[in-house]
């Protein structure tokens, strides 16, 4: 789950991956006798996308879900749902029926790409696609999820890279200090003697007075 720029795995999966990659609207295949049965619900607790007839008799109605809907033919969520699960600040938003949502995938490029490439024209970091407002820096939750991964994998090298740095040092640290010590315990081990042979030969025995005859 992506807050503040972090994303949490769950059931081993990142649910975020999955919710940016399922082709929805295709026919449940549980309830192909129903109208309307198109998968266009998303099971947050589950990782898995399923029709609105699966909510009510199934156990995704005590889970945490969201709706998929259809804007220019690009599959959007609404902000109000997906903003309790998914920081989506800065993520370009859209007016549906009244209501704010953003695109789960970057839209394709024009061929005519030119309003992009005006001077002054905020774009979107990752894909480049042109932006409506500010201070708006992304078009899609794909594309802000791909900033923010490279962003995390960048601060996770940095960090790697100072430990190591530190180990290096505290071990040239160490063996200077280990070096040095060897020597000043090596040259006390020669000095010891020499002095101990020098002071026996300075040593003068007991004097003593001749016996009396």
């Amino acid at each position: 789950m992506l807050i503040g720029g972090k994303i949490r795995v769950m059931n081993g999966v990142d649910w975020i991956e999955n919710l940016l990659n399922i082709k929805f609207f295709e026919s449940c295949g549980y309830h192909r006798e129903l109208r309307r049965n198109e998968k266009n619900m998303f099971c947050i607790d589950c990782n898995l996308c399923f029709c609105k007839h699966c909510v009510s008799s199934s156990s995704h109605c005590f889970h945490e879900w969201l709706q998929i809907c259809k804007y220019v033919y690009h599959d959007v969520v609404r902000l109000h749902e997906i903003q309790k699960h998914l920081n989506c600040s800065e993520i370009q938003t859209y007016k549906i029926n009244g209501e704010k949502a953003i695109h789960l995938n970057p839209r394709p490029q024009s061929k005519d790409n030119k309003t992009s490439k005006l001077k002054g024209n905020v774009t979107c970091e990752a894909c480049g696609r042109h932006l409506q407002d500010l201070p708006n820096r992304f078009c899609s939750i794909a594309c802000k999820v791909s900033i923010d991964a490279n962003i995390c994998k960048e601060h996770q090298k940095n960090y790697i890279s100072n430990q190591i740095t530190k180990f290096d040092h505290s071990n040239e640290n160490e063996s200077c200090i280990s070096l040095n010590e060897s020597s000043e315990v090596i040259q006390t081990w020669c000095i010891s003697p020499l002095k101990l042979k020098k002071n026996l030969h300075k040593r003068k025995g007991v004097p003593r007075r001749a016996p009396i005859r």
